[in-house]
C-alpha cells in the first residue's frame, strides 16, 4: 500500500512540474495564463490561456522515465474527446464563445539523468 501512495506522489509531483514548464512556456510565447488544473463537472483542464482573442485549453503529458512511453503518444483519441466535452461545458457554463476556443496538447519528456527537459507543443489538436 505504502509503494502505491509513493508512486502516485511521484506521479501527482512529476505532473505538477510538467504544468508549470507548460506555463512558462505559454507566458513566454505570449499567452495569458488564466487558469489551471479546472475542474469542469466530472473533467479536468490542465491549463486555460488566452492568446489572439482566443481561448485556449492545454493538456499537459508529462514522463520522466526512459523506459515509459513518449508523453507525446500518451494522449488518447478518448482523452481528446472528453477534453472536448469539458470544454464545451466550461464555454456554456461562463459563457465563452465556443468557436473562439482551441485545444492544444503540450508534451514534455524529461531525462532526470541529464536534467533536460524536451517540450513540444501541438496546437489545434480537435
Amino acid at each position: 500500500m505504502r509503494y502505491t501512495y509513493c508512486m502516485l506522489t511521484i506521479k501527482k509531483t512529476i505532473g505538477n512540474f510538467g504544468e508549470s514548464l507548460a506555463r512558462d512556456f505559454l507566458s513566454r510565447k505570449g499567452y495569458r495564463i488564466i487558469g489551471g488544473n479546472k475542474k469542469i463537472g466530472r473533467w479536468e483542464i490542465d491549463i486555460i490561456a488566452a492568446v489572439g482573442g482566443l481561448t485556449i485549453f492545454v493538456e499537459v503529458k508529462t514522463t520522466a522515465t526512459v523506459e515509459a512511453t513518449p508523453a507525446e503518444e500518451m494522449l488518447t483519441r478518448r482523452q481528446i474527446e472528453i477534453l472536448k466535452k469539458a470544454i464545451t461545458f466550461y464555454c456554456w457554463k461562463y459563457k465563452t464563445n465556443l468557436s473562439n476556443t482551441r485545444l492544444d496538447f503540450i508534451s514534455i519528456n524529461i531525462d532526470r539523468h541529464n536534467k533536460t527537459a524536451k517540450l513540444k507543443h501541438y496546437r489545434n489538436i480537435s
